[in-house]
């Protein structure tokens, strides 16, 4: 059965708590952030595979939807699903749920780069890892595209 990767589970830090008493717009990203760290650990570039082979990942572009406030403690689950891939770059969707309600807070779509860091240039993933991948892009095949992929920002106005 096709399911999202889980890449984070944790609380609601008190840093995290802004002069709104919800979660600050830049924790969301951090959250993303950490999310991205562990998404690469499970395509197999964890911090002795990037050492060893000189690899890494670069994020190229986000956008984030902010859909909920979140409170100080609230149990936090945040899961990837791939949606595009090729030999350098992953384009993966990062849903922000309750940890114990399953309620949607907030969404990131994120362009990653598959980075040579000796270089200091963009490369092609190396076989261990595009295996991974191309494993992950298998098991995630039959799950809906997520409704908020690609969106942009724009203002609608009305036509006169």
């Amino acid at each position: 059965m096709a399911t999202e990767l889980n890449v984070f589970d944790g609380p609601v830090q008190p840093e995290w708590i802004d002069y709104n008493g919800h979660m600050n717009d830049a924790c969301y990203v951090l959250v993303f952030s950490q999310a991205i760290d562990e998404f690469m650990v499970k395509i197999g570039l964890d911090e002795s595979f990037r050492s060893a082979h000189q690899a890494s990942i670069y994020t190229l572009q986000s956008m984030v939807h902010y859909l909920q406030e979140v409170s100080l403690g609230e149990p936090l689950r945040v899961s990837a699903q791939l949606l595009e891939s090729d030999a350098k770059k992953l384009r993966v969707f990062f849903t922000m749920q309750h940890g114990e309600s399953g309620d949607v807070l907030a969404a990131m779509e994120t362009l990653l780069l598959h980075m040579d860091m000796a270089a200091h240039r963009a490369a092609p993933m190396l076989a261990d890892t595009a295996a991974r991948v191309e494993a992950l892009r298998l098991h995630q095949a039959d799950l809906e595209w997520p409704a908020l992929a690609g969106r942009s920002i724009a203002l609608t106005r009305p036509r006169s």
